[in-house]
């Protein structure tokens, strides 16, 4: 007998917390894979909350909050990974000589600041034990949410609006093409997806719900990931002017490309 969809969902947010608390707990050469799954599943425990808000409560919009600004401090170390992660895969697609230079030079320049930004964390978090206690305390006020009222027909109303949404970001990014209407767009089609994967993992199906496009939103991150690449080396103290305009004007013409396949998309 399947599970009410308020038991499933409850049991795969309390999962998810318990994730995040296992992977911050990753070290060495782990460590940087670990804190970027931590808030994966944390963002996949507020999908969750928004799927069951109309059922939940303020109680959910509390423990939403928390999340959120947990997310938001482990955020450096991530973005710091990010640019590792995203000059890779630039190297990857055996850029001509002169770039290639460069980029390898921006890479060593990256990684010096990762190493930095978790050696900085770990000064005023050693091991994220404050984190893992905050999570300990959501988990505890995750588990006595109303979860029973939540039915089907609330869950519908809560994909509509995500969709509606996205729709409306798909219309600002269209129309504007800045950056941060892309950064937000990528934000909602996240959502999206989360929520899908929620549902799926529980077997919660809904009649007329599409799933959603992946694809776009691993060119939204890329597209991410290239802005976060370009606000960081931007008149950079340790790269030469040449390499700095070089840099820039590649990273610039990588954001377009993303972008124009992610208004194909």
């Amino acid at each position: 007998m399947q599970q009410p969809p308020g038991d499933s969902l409850k049991s795969y947010a309390l999962a998810q917390l318990k994730r995040a608390m296992a992977c911050l707990a990753w070290r060495g050469s782990r460590a940087h894979a670990g804190l970027h799954q931590a808030r994966k599943s944390m963002r996949r425990v507020r999908a969750c909350l928004a799927l069951g808000e109309l059922a939940l409560g303020a109680g959910a919009r509390m423990i939403d909050r928390e999340l959120s600004k947990i997310c938001e401090s482990l955020s450096s170390v991530r973005d710091a990974q990010a640019r590792v992660e995203s000059l890779d895969r630039l190297l990857a697609n055996e850029p001509e000589l002169e770039i290639l230079y460069c980029l390898r030079k921006a890479k060593r320049l990256a990684i010096k600041n990762r190493v930095d930004a978790m050696r900085e964390e770990h000064i005023h978090d050693p091991d994220f034990k404050t984190r893992c206690e905050r999570l300990q305390v959501l988990a505890a006020a995750v588990s006595v949410l109303p979860w029973e009222h939540i039915n089907e027909n609330n869950l519908a109303s809560s994909i509509q609006r995500s969709l509606q949404a996205c729709d409306q970001a798909s219309e600002i990014a269209l129309s504007r093409s800045k950056e941060k209407d892309w950064h937000r767009l990528r934000r909602r089609r996240r959502r999206l997806v989360q929520q899908h994967t929620a549902m799926e993992s529980c077997h919660i199906t809904l009649p007329a719900i599409a799933i959603p496009d992946r694809k776009l939103s691993t060119l939204l991150g890329e597209a991410q990931d290239i802005s976060i690449l370009r606000e960081f080396f931007k008149q950079h103290p340790e790269l030469s002017k040449q390499n700095d305009i070089l840099l820039g004007k590649f990273l610039k013409k990588e954001f377009k490309h993303l972008s124009a396949e992610a208004m194909a998309a």
